[in-house]
């Protein structure tokens, strides 16, 4: 399965990271997908069509906890990054508490995002999720 195409959705308000990983994956097998609400992020996770999703935390963090919780009681979801500003760091445990792998806080150049999403891209619970 190592040679199948992966896929990575970016949750943000505004296209940021969307366009800086689409540049970072271009020669790789790695499809880099946008959404900007709730409804289109949950047609790539139930059920899961994305191997990992990016989300930078809304303002409205009650509506994200709730949707977070939802994916990680689903057997099969995707891995999570969730990119949060200095100003919230105080909800990094209550993220991985509803079972967020990534919590990124502060500034991240595209290089270290793109690092991340490799490692979690290759993780081997990543590889026998999908039945394609």
């Amino acid at each position: 399965m190592s040679n199948s195409v992966r896929t990575i959705v970016v949750f943000e308000s505004r296209p940021h990271w969307e366009p800086e990983l689409q540049r970072q994956f271009r020669d790789e097998s790695v499809r880099v997908r946008g959404c900007r609400t709730w409804s289109e992020l949950s047609a790539f996770a139930f059920p899961p069509i994305a191997d990992v999703l990016i989300i930078e935390l809304p303002e409205d963090m009650t509506e994200c906890l709730q949707w977070l919780s939802k994916l990680i009681a689903s057997p099969s979801a995707p891995s999570v990054i969730v990119l949060c500003s200095s100003e919230t760091t105080d909800l990094e445990w209550t993220l991985r508490d509803v079972g967020v792998r990534e919590v990124v806080i502060g500034e991240l150049s595209g290089e270290q995002l793109v690092r991340t999403c490799r490692r979690l891209v290759s993780s081997p619970e990543n590889g026998t999720r999908k039945s394609e």
